[in-house]
């Protein structure tokens, strides 16, 4: 793992962060590789990438400081500019101390295999020849990331990837409409699923009704609740939280949320434990997440969420991994047939729009019409409007379907029913 340039060491990164902050600092260093296949019709093109980067934070002159670089003598330059940048005054942070043995070195990363083909012919059964596959690009990749610091941690943790993009196009008569479909998985993904949310979003949109309904009940398909939760997500991690949010209920009893990534890794990029935070427990708000400097300045412990999309970046805080619980799930067959009238919403035609200080939500999407359990007709750029506490509030079932999506966090859902909405 020990990575040297001309005439620098991290041993000698690390004396100049000692110098600096004493036991204050943290050292972190990333390895990646991945590999790429776009593939559109006939053509393929291939890709393949790595990258290494280290970064430092220390507390100096009564605040936070980074710097980061691909190389160690540009780190060591780059620390000692960053004494001149005005900083935030901030509590020192209380840095982990757990040690844990280095991770395995990463297994050599195969090129993705080429789905095109059969995602092709898969979504063109689900949209009766009106979806067709336009490009389909996979990534798999492992990244190796490690941390230490002044307090007396070392940790070292692998994690592998397994990224898509999936556009179509669908066509009807002399309308045609583009859909973009993004997902993760650990394996190869689910084809038949993956084929019907690109037929969905491809070809409902398609369809020349727009809503039948001024106000019914609201069938949410898992992608577009969990859009819909990965815009609630950011109430967890606000220092100043809405004045809506100290209400003594933030849903109905149906909503409980947590947020884990236990599964996914040891710890986070700030090398604190990963653990389970609940964080709504039967419609109550129960837990927030903290990271290093969030936690000092209230006071707390951080929760293990201080997240680095990249060591050009800071670690902050926000979700890694959270999701609907489903104990309590029943099967979304169950929840269709409940539906009296209603409309069910299988795909976003926009992105979900919240503003969470003004308590307010919309949501543009394409589905089908509900009435007596059974499925009618198509419904085009249909709108659901209102207020966010009160959706949250009118959350009468969850389904046993979780599914996760990337948003970019993990983000997982059921289907949700919602006991009344307004659409226009």
């Amino acid at each position: 793992m020990e990575a040297r340039t001309p005439g620098v060491s991290s041993e000698d990164v690390v004396a100049e962060l000692s110098r600096r902050s004493g036991a204050h600092w943290e050292l972190y260093r990333k390895n990646g590789e991945s590999h790429e296949l776009t593939a559109a019709g006939a053509s393929r093109r291939r890709a393949w990438r790595r990258e290494e980067g280290w970064a430092a934070r220390w507390w100096e002159q009564e605040g936070i400081r980074f710097a980061c670089a691909s190389r160690l003598d540009d780190l060591l330059t780059a620390i000692s500019l960053a004494q001149s940048v005005r900083v935030r005054p901030s509590p020192t942070p209380d840095w982990p101390e757990s040690r844990s043995p280095d991770a395995p070195p990463g297994a050599e990363v195969e090129p993705p295999p080429d789905l095109f083909p059969d995602l092709a012919r898969a979504l063109s059964a689900e949209s009766r020849g009106e979806g067709q596959l336009a490009e389909l690009t996979l990534s798999r990749g492992v990244a190796v990331e490690r941390i230490e610091n002044g307090s007396g941690l070392l940790v070292t943790q692998a994690a592998k990837t397994f990224d898509g993009v999936a556009l179509a196009i669908g066509r009807r008569g002399g309308r045609s409409c583009e859909a973009r479909v993004v997902f993760r998985t650990e394996e190869e993904p689910d084809m038949a699923a993956l084929a019907r949310r690109l037929a969905d979003r491809a070809v409902l949109p398609l369809a020349e009704r727009s809503t039948p309904l001024a106000r019914g009940e609201w069938l949410l398909d898992p992608s577009v609740a969990a859009a819909l939760l990965a815009g609630l997500s950011p109430l967890f991690t606000a220092e100043r939280p809405p004045s809506w949010l100290s209400r003594p209920h933030f849903g109905s009893g149906q909503v409980t949320l947590v947020d884990d990534a236990s599964a996914d890794a040891s710890f986070d990029g700030e090398g604190t434990a990963s653990r389970r935070v609940p964080l709504v427990q039967s419609g109550e708000a129960v837990g927030r997440l903290r990271d290093l400097v969030s936690a000092a300045r209230s006071g707390g412990k951080s929760t293990g969420h201080g997240v680095r999309p990249s060591y050009r970046l800071p670690p902050a805080v926000r979700p890694r991994r959270i999701f609907f619980e489903t104990a309590a799930g029943v099967p979304p067959r169950d929840l269709l047939t409940s539906v009296k009238r209603g409309l069910f919403a299988s795909a976003l035609t926009v992105p979900v729009q919240v503003d969470l200080q003004k308590d307010h939500f919309e949501v543009e999407f394409t589905g089908v019409a509900v009435l007596a359990g059974r499925a009618q007709s198509p419904v085009s750029g249909a709108r659901a409007r209102g207020r966010l506490s009160q959706l949250l509030r009118r959350i009468t079932a969850v389904g046993t379907d979780r599914q996760f999506f990337p948003m970019p966090y993990p983000t997982g859902a059921p289907t949700l029913l919602i006991e009344r909405a307004d659409f226009d």
